[in-house]
């Protein structure tokens, strides 16, 4: 044997009898692993290595129908998204089937979106799929599954797999009814829907007001508990045809039912989700042609909203996937387009689930705002301190635009950088994050959603007297700040708001 070759042969076993570096260099193979099949033939070290970092990979599973929401109609529905990547339809069923029966995949959350928007056909069997192959028939290792039952509306595979989790929902009624066992969940998740469909069960059930509220104790049984309630609210409710109102918006829920949840449930911690659509359109209205309920709702006027006597430890305001909030809360009307209202939002909240602590994320993907920083900032600080607030702290992820800093001088036709809106502190604080997204073609799609770092920067509003501090953290895409700035703009503004991202 020459000397090169057992030189080559050394490296090789050191390479391949190195785990950590092994893993290293399958791991970039492995996230696409369909394309890479082939180099489990290479021993059988590294077909186990590679099944491994699959195995890995997808403990947590994120399926979903993404799209453009500008384009949502014309977006084809022959593929979803697995884990960020575009899957054909024809090819899920090989993809879970090699998962289940040749990789051994232990999955132990699965979060579906969207699925109600795939064609019949396809989502039932997707639906079947998902339980046969993923989860199993005894759910073993299942510990959260999150909006199966917009698929199936709470089947029975679905209630009796709710009963194995630590967190699942949102909740259909048909589900609820099952849940007549004692179990503590880390997290329950309800839709405004189910608010109105327990109300008109009990409606249904009673001949007036006080039957119907014996009917409602008896309903939300205090065996079941959670550390936390994830309530999803939809923002584009329609009442039925014959129906007052046409228009999208947030629709009243009725607060007995609410407030009964959290007090038997024994709730620790809130999340509100703000969602621009969801399959749940319709409302209920049959509760609303009777006097039992307190409507309620967050849009609403603060000052007739009743105060609650709970208290609660966080409350998580998610608008991710919002159009109709997230809007609203940086725009004042009559800049919103119908006025949503959406400045009640932080002392509604305050008044139905009384909290020290509130932290807010914008959506980094929709109505990403690239006009105007020092607008944007004080517009927003308007709408929190719009009622004197005591004793909370805020905090606010706003993810904007890189070209929200700058505006066009209309007289000299040069760009000047905008400062820091009045009534904040710039704190000597270094942000940053990471947010899955691709520019998406309005028919097909991206193969693959990457992750895109967001730097952000912390400026700060706090009142000592009431105990009110507020930090708004503003974060600007890595690769907008590296090329959208050059260095004698910002030596010519030395007190501009971007200049804090290059200090």
């Amino acid at each position: 044997m020459s000397a090169e070759n057992s030189v080559s042969e050394i490296l090789y076993a050191k390479v391949f009898t190195n785990q950590h570096l092994l893993e290293n260099i399958l791991s970039y193979l492995s996230d696409d692993f369909r394309k890479n099949l082939n180099v489990r033939l290479l021993n059988k070290r590294i077909n186990n290595t590679f099944l491994r970092l699959i195995r890995r990979n997808h403990r947590k599973m994120k399926i979903e129908y993404a799209y453009d929401i500008e384009h949502f109609e014309t977006r084809l529905k022959d593929y979803i998204y697995i884990n960020y990547r575009k899957i054909n339809n024809q090819d899920v069923l090989p993809y879970f089937i090699f998962l289940n029966t040749v990789v051994g995949v232990k999955v132990e959350k699965i979060t579906t979106r969207r699925l109600w928007m795939l064609e019949k056909k396809f989502k039932r069997r997707l639906h079947d799929l998902i339980h046969s192959q993923l989860i199993g028939t005894n759910g073993t290792h299942i510990q959260s599954l999150i909006n199966l039952e917009e698929i199936c509306d709470g089947c029975v595979k679905c209630s009796n797999i709710a009963q194995k989790c630590l967190e699942y929902g949102p909740l259909r009624f048909s589900t609820l009814q099952t849940m007549i066992y004692s179990k503590n969940y880390k997290k329950l998740h309800v839709t405004d829907k189910l608010f109105e469909n327990i109300a008109e069960y009990c409606i249904s059930k009673s001949k007036n007001k006080d039957e119907c509220f014996k009917e409602l104790d008896k309903t939300i049984l205090s065996t079941i508990s959670c550390d936390k309630l994830a309530i999803w609210v939809n923002e584009s409710r329609i009442f039925p045809e014959d129906g007052e109102g046409l228009e999208y918006d947030h629709r009243h829920m009725p607060r007995e039912v609410i407030d009964i949840i959290l007090r038997k449930w024994n709730v620790k911690s809130i999340k509100l989700s703000m969602l621009h659509i969801t399959n749940e359109q319709m409302c209920s209205v049959e509760w609303l042609q009777y006097d039992y309920f307190t409507r309620v709702r967050l849009n609403d006027p603060y000052l007739g909203t009743k105060q609650s006597d709970l208290k609660f430890n966080h409350v998580e305001v998610s608008l991710s996937y919002s159009q109709g909030c997230v809007r609203g809360l940086g725009n004042l009307p009559p800049e919103t387009n119908p006025p949503a209202a959406y400045d009640n939002f932080i002392p509604n909240i305050r008044r139905m689930f009384p909290t020290d602590r509130i932290s807010m994320e914008l959506s980094h993907w929709y109505f990403v705002p690239k006009i105007d920083i020092e607008k944007k900032m004080s517009t927003i600080l308007q709408v929190v301190s719009m009622e004197q607030q005591h004793n909370l702290s805020l905090d606010i992820k706003f993810f904007v635009k890189s070209g929200i800093v700058k505006k066009l001088n209309e007289e000299t036709k040069r760009e000047e950088l905008l400062g820091v809106a009045s009534g904040y502190v710039h704190q000597e604080k270094r942000l940053h994050c990471f947010k899955k997204s691709s520019p998406f073609n309005a028919k097909h799609g991206p193969e693959v959603f990457i992750d895109n770092k967001w730097i952000g920067r912390r400026f700060q509003v706090r009142d000592t007297v009431h105990q009110f501090n507020f930090n708004l953290d503003v974060y600007i895409k890595e690769k907008e700040l590296e090329k959208g700035f050059d260095k004698q703009l910002l030596q010519e503004y030395p007190n501009s708001f971007v200049k804090h991202f290059f200090a």
